[in-house]
């Protein structure tokens, strides 16, 4: 019977029934490609839009012909489509009408394994189980407006059930299916499209190059973690414009596992996440390189609004933020230089403490709220003995603290302030900080221009504290490590403590 679902069979079919075949020349970097436009009717093309159905092998077939008779448009019509992992191919759009839903299996056995596709560069740990899957295409695309519905709130998805099961705690982390995975990918489009309820990341973009996400929609917001609601690592040139992400994780997540992450452009985004709204890192070895984030807006999440992190190696350099509201955030400005060290490479040896510099942060107004982590945390940039974060300039920067503190923050000795070298970085990773605003520690070159902290009445802390930074410019000035100085200009709060 599959057979019967070819995109040839289904042509013949139309064309008796009047509705025409379109074949289109179209140069690109002058070469002629050939795109297939039809629209599939269910009745004609198999698929069963009952949600109860499996259609796997149906839009596996109908896309791999597609692709086979040079490329072209998959229209889906409205229904909701059981299916376990389909695999896009060379220039096919895969096309979601407003009404069509792609309903993810809950049997893992409908998702299978994907093996590496890197073996030079070491195993693909993560992204091996996807519903949506392309690896080493070209010219593919998902638009809607349409929708992908992972189920994964199915307790067949969790990792606690997973483990009950037999699982080991590695396997049921892992094993769960992403919602789209692209490897090594080339000119992407993923556009007005709608995910919700996925399993595990939402969307990772894995050594892709040329990648436009457009007008996204993604609800993931469960209790079970682990549910970034986009990841792009090691991919170049990539455009994320007017989206929304509700994450149960990491809002926009960029990671170099295996290559450079290059010309990242992030705007007008809305981010709600139960962990940072945006985040480069953990996974930082090949490092990040020309990213620019501006006109976003950081509603309700638990860690910090803007989170820059080099832990496992690599540089970071050439960050550019602009133009950000958040508002209830665990903490407005995460920037750190650590040393975790962990490798996804098989290499002879851990990666060395990585490189960041070259950061600029400006426009940014951020409301403090305690989301439950023992306290009011502050903001802070911070590197490593020997190893400082250098040139980090934050203009027109107001934070509002909306929860005082306990008063034993007011006693907080700097030099007691933990280093916790290789603790896995989160904002909250040095505890409580003897600052009201922004805790400053192992860095060098930082300027702050109009940084306008708002502490409640009660809380006593400065605004600013440096410990072994040089290299300080407030407003203009530079700044002696024997000054203390207010930063609102009426002498109370406010005020800067260098050590």
């Amino acid at each position: 019977m599959t057979s019967m679902f070819t995109v040839d069979n289904i042509l013949i079919k139309f064309m008796r029934r009047g509705i025409y075949w379109l074949r289109t020349a179209v140069a690109l970097s002058g070469v002629f490609l050939l795109f297939g436009i039809f629209s599939v009717a269910a009745d004609e093309s198999g698929l069963v839009g009952d949600g109860v159905t499996m259609n796997t092998k149906v839009f596996n077939t109908l896309i791999d012909d597609l692709s086979r008779h040079g490329g072209g448009t998959l229209n889906v019509p409205p229904g909701r489509y059981l299916t376990g992992t389909i695999y896009m191919q060379n220039n096919v759009t895969v096309h979601l009408e407003q009404g069509t839903v792609i309903l993810g299996s809950t049997n893992l056995a409908d998702y299978p394994v994907n093996s590496s596709p890197l073996p030079d560069r070491g195993a693909l740990e993560f992204g091996r189980y996807s519903l949506i899957y392309a690896v080493g295409r070209t010219n593919l695309s998902l638009t809607g407006p349409g929708e992908i519905y992972g189920q994964g709130d199915s307790p067949c998805f969790t990792k606690k059930f997973l483990v009950e099961s037999g699982w080991t705690p590695t396997d049921a982390y892992l094993r769960r299916p992403y919602g789209l995975c692209f490897v090594g990918c080339r000119r992407v489009r993923v556009e007005d499209v709608k995910f919700n309820n996925l399993a595990f990341w939402v969307q990772d973009y894995l050594d892709c190059e040329d990648v436009v996400v457009r007008d996204v929609t993604v609800d993931s917001y469960k209790s079970d973690y682990n549910n970034d609601g986009i990841d792009v690592d090691g991919s170049r040139n990539v455009t994320i414009q007017n989206c929304r992400f509700t994450a149960g994780d990491d809002g926009i997540c960029l990671k170099s596992s295996y290559s450079l992450c290059e010309n990242v452009a992030i705007s007008n985004c809305v981010i709600r996440s139960m962990a940072n709204g945006i985040k480069f890192g953990t996974a930082s070895r090949c490092g990040f390189k020309n990213i620019t984030i501006d006109h976003c807006v950081i509603n309700d999440t638990c860690a910090a609004g803007l989170a820059l992190e080099i832990v496992d190696g690599g540089t970071l350099d050439g960050v550019s933020v602009r133009d950000v509201k958040m508002n209830k955030v665990g903490a407005a400005i995460f920037i750190h230089l650590g040393n975790r060290a962990k490798s996804w490479v098989v290499e002879p040896q851990r990666p060395p403490v990585g490189i960041l510099r070259n950061v600029s942060v400006s426009n940014i107004t951020a409301s403090i709220a305690n989301f439950g982590r023992g306290g009011v945390y502050a903001s802070s940039i911070s590197g490593l003995p020997g190893h400082p974060v250098e040139n980090v300039t934050l203009s027109n920067i107001q934070i509002a603290n909306l929860v005082a503190p306990p008063k034993s923050y007011h006693e907080i000795p700097v030099a007691e302030v933990p280093e916790n070298l290789k603790g896995y970085p989160e904002f909250w990773m040095f505890g409580p900080l003897p600052t009201c605003g922004i805790f400053c520690r192992h860095a060098n070159g930082l300027v702050f221009n109009r940084v306008d902290i708002q502490p409640q009445a009660t809380d006593l802390r400065p605004a600013l504290v440096f410990s072994n930074v040089s290299e300080v410019t407030v407003n203009g000035s530079p700044v002696s490590t024997a000054v203390i100085r207010s930063t609102t200009g009426d002498g109370s709060n406010g005020k800067m403590s260098s050590h």
